[in-house]
């Protein structure tokens, strides 16, 4: 099995470089950020950016949008 080059020939070696290094940048933020997320858990997030909050207002702008 031979490795297909046809795969970006539509957008061009160029652009096709540059997406995967950004998806591969995301990805290595997203890791980054798990591991933060290991260090500081849910229970230290800010009050406003916790599930029950954000269920709480969630719910209260789902109510408005039905009046």
């Amino acid at each position: 099995m031979s490795w297909d080059w046809a795969h970006f020939k539509g957008e061009g070696w160029l652009s096709h470089t540059k997406r995967a290094a950004k998806f591969s940048g995301l990805l290595l933020l997203a890791g980054l950020a798990m591991l933060l997320h290991m260090v500081i858990p849910f229970w230290q997030q800010p009050e406003r950016l916790q599930a029950k909050c954000l269920g709480k207002d969630l719910c209260c702008a789902a109510e408005k949008r039905e009046e």
